[in-house]
């Protein structure tokens, strides 16, 4: 990818390079006007990461070759600190914070009972199979695949990041789970991966809210018989719910339960995506 092409990405997104100079400054990044610019940082260090195993040698000619700057491994390496990290953190905020609508941010703005809205979310990235005995992956009798993953925790109300690790690929949404820090007047948002029964019940414990989309084959009570409901048939019934309900946990966790229809478009996404999940799994339980 070209700097200009990559730079109109940032563009599109509302992060002008004025913007990206502003955050080094802020973070420590740069002090003062240097021979390597901030931008240049930004634009090397993704490519290369994008391409595979990074070295200082190839930031350092990427920079060079993107800017023209004559620069070093070593200038490099004092610039690839803590601060460089906060730096990133800086730049993915805004970027979060400009995708989500002027309407939408109101409205979190003006959910006062919230003190944070959390929202959780994980990625999954290659690396070098070399690697593979600490961040683990995907093997089988022929080919073996190592894979790190990246857990984010963004605070939409005070626009940052809580928590941001990487961690091993076994580590799924399941295990991280619990591990989210709750304090009263939280709402987190968390898809279905992250989905236990004790870990609403633990919202509630803390005095915590939390928003779940329904995971498939849950088995959900009658709030008053405590009896399994049929899913289907209610929703065949009506398309429109909203009701309480209880989890089949010990603590019989009562919830509110909301279902109503979605777009054509919308389903068919689900569909093709549900598909090829459906197909990954399957090739890696060959």
């Amino acid at each position: 990818m070209e700097k200009n092409d990559f730079f109109n990405i940032f563009k599109e997104l509302g992060i002008s390079k004025e913007t990206i100079l502003d955050i080094s400054y802020e973070t420590g990044l740069i002090k003062r006007k240097r021979i390597i610019d901030a931008s240049d940082i930004l634009f090397a260090l993704c490519i290369e990461s994008s391409n595979g195993v990074v070295s200082l040698n190839d930031i350092a000619a990427q920079i060079e070759l993107s800017s023209g700057a004559s620069v070093c491994k070593q200038a490099v390496w004092k610039k690839i600190n803590d601060r460089c990290i906060v730096f990133f953190k800086k730049v993915l905020e805004r970027i979060i914070l400009n995708k989500i609508s002027k309407d939408d941010y109101d409205n979190f703005k003006l959910s006062a009972q919230f003190n944070r809205i959390l929202v959780q979310d994980s990625t999954i990235i290659n690396l070098p199979v070399r690697l593979y005995e600490f961040y683990s992956g995907v093997s089988n009798q022929n080919t073996k695949s190592c894979n790190a993953r990246i857990q984010g925790i963004y605070d939409i109300l005070n626009e940052q990041f809580v928590s941001f690790s990487i961690d091993k690929y076994s580590k799924n949404d399941l295990a991280a789970a619990p591990e989210l820090h709750l304090e009263k007047g939280d709402l987190s948002l968390r898809d279905r991966g992250y989905l236990i029964n004790d870990e609403i019940q633990r919202h509630i414990n803390v005095g915590a809210d939390c928003i779940y989309r329904y995971k498939n084959k849950m088995c959900l009570l009658d709030a008053v018989t405590e009896k399994p409901i049929d899913l289907l048939d209610l929703l065949e019934k009506s398309q429109k719910l909203d009701l309480e309900i209880k989890l089949s946990n010990k603590d019989r966790t009562l919830v509110r339960l909301v279902a109503a229809p979605i777009s054509e478009d919308i389903a068919n996404i689900r569909r093709m995506k549900a598909k090829k999940e459906k197909k990954i799994n399957f090739q890696r339980n060959i």
